[in-house]
């Protein structure tokens, strides 16, 4: 598998979030020898906090220009969005259109003339980035686990307060995800 171009701004901030050098750590297995974290890896993780969305609405933001009303951009309502083409695209009922512009951290879409309101969906692919940072700090605190504390000539290093370090880090974010945090609803019967 290789390095998707779309994927760069958020590798680079799941990397922020976590902590994570791009060499951080060696595992040697038969295979030879893994070091962490290169951007492949980051994307691998990524990959697995993905959602697709399929033919989405999107939520038309009215403005005003001159007095009048206009619509120039198009919120998707999902940050944190894969770019580019190949897996990114808005429609309306005639086809394919092109915003002039695309924040894909924010989810807005801006077009340089007024859609009008129209209808406007979008088709791409979606990720938790704090769900990635947290899974990228769980397995640094599992590296971690090994480090030993040792104490000499009256200094004492206590090198497994780091597996404490990074499994706060992996809660902390895991508690901002929007897939691994946890969602409270109201339930009200109407059956009684």
């Amino acid at each position: 598998m290789t390095l998707r171009t779309g994927m760069q701004q958020l590798i680079t901030t799941v990397r922020g979030y976590a902590n994570a050098g791009d060499s951080e750590w060696t595992i040697t297995t038969d295979g030879g020898i893994s070091t962490y974290w290169d951007e492949f890896q980051i994307q691998q993780v990524l990959d697995r906090h993905k959602t697709e969305f399929i033919h989405a609405p999107m939520q038309a933001v009215q403005s005003y220009s001159g007095g009048s009303i206009v619509y120039l951009q198009y919120r998707t309502n999902v940050p944190d969005i894969e770019s580019g083409t190949a897996v990114f695209k808005v429609e309306d009922v005639s086809g394919t259109v092109t915003p002039t512009s695309m924040d894909y951290a924010r989810g807005i879409a801006t077009f340089a003339t007024d859609q009008a309101g129209k209808s406007l969906w979008w088709s791409g692919f979606a990720y938790d980035m704090n769900a990635a940072a947290a899974d990228i700090w769980r397995l640094k605190g599992s590296h971690a686990a090994e480090m030993v504390d040792w104490s000499t000539d009256g200094h004492n290093v206590k090198r497994s307060q780091q597996v404490k370090s990074c499994l706060d880090m992996a809660t902390y974010y895991q508690s901002r995800s929007s897939s691994e945090g946890i969602n409270t609803a109201k339930v009200v019967r109407d059956d009684l």
